[in-house]
């Protein structure tokens, strides 16, 4: 039959704890050793911690809307086999590490379909919402559309002014596909999202079929100096399309 004592209020008993070397203490029915009680709470605390950020990250991969195809795209599964790959994913990991640390700069890849434009700009989408950023992918042709249909809505929410405020709000806005969308009216609502995130000293990634030089052409020389402002990364992919190349 194990001896007890009194110390400072807790019942101690005679009885050591094997992992820790230390007198156990009595909870009701039960012996406790100090220490392995700290090690559960601490455990139980992490697990929950844990649960709560992959909640947190979960809320943020749906509302970043990466395309389904997209969901797995990450730096470490985009294959390189030319030296252009190789600089266009160390390009994008090092911008997503800057956005991560709050220094504010804007990034544009250009080149022909199939050359992993959009594997690379989700997987910096995925670095930033693992970090607690919020990304947001769309297309420009989608940035137009959604703006539209705020002009068929009454309520003050869904102004285009909302929708513009709204976007503008991301850590990181990804525009795909820029000069798919219908020209004239269109491109001028893209371009209002675009100048709203320089208005913002918010980031944007811009990614695009078109050359260098028709990309500049089409966002004008204003609009081309306001991304350089806060600092510009240009990625060219000019290599072949991968999807043709792996059939």
């Amino acid at each position: 039959m194990n001896a007890h004592f009194q110390f400072n209020g807790h019942v101690m008993s005679q009885e050591v704890c094997e992992k820790h070397g230390l007198q156990k203490i009595s909870t009701g029915k039960n012996l406790t050793c100090p220490e392995c009680a700290r090690e559960f709470v601490l455990a139980e605390k992490t697990k929950h911690q844990a649960e709560t950020d992959r909640a947190v990250f979960e809320k943020h991969i749906a509302s970043a809307m990466l395309p389904d195809r997209h969901l797995h795209s990450a730096f470490s599964n985009y294959q390189t086999h030319t030296q252009g790959q190789a600089h266009a994913l160390s390009q994008c990991a090092s911008y997503a590490q800057r956005i991560t640390a709050k220094r504010i700069s804007n990034f544009i890849m250009v080149g022909s379909t199939g050359t992993g434009k959009t594997h690379l700009a989700c997987a910096t989408a995925k670095h930033l919402l693992k970090k607690g950023l919020k990304a947001r992918y769309i297309t420009s042709e989608e940035i137009a559309q959604r703006i539209m249909n705020a002009w068929d809505k009454d309520t003050k929410d869904q102004s285009e002014e909302a929708v513009i405020y709204q976007f503008a709000q991301y850590d990181l806005l990804i525009v795909d596909e820029y000069g798919l969308h219908d020209r004239d009216k269109r491109m001028e609502l893209v371009h209002k999202v675009l100048t709203k995130r320089y208005d913002s000293k918010k980031p944007t990634m811009l990614i695009s079929n078109f050359t260098l030089k028709k990309l500049h052409d089409d966002l004008g020389d204003r609009l081309w100096s306001r991304f350089q402002h806060d600092g510009l990364t240009v990625v060219e992919c000019n290599w072949q399309d991968l999807r043709m190349s792996s059939q």
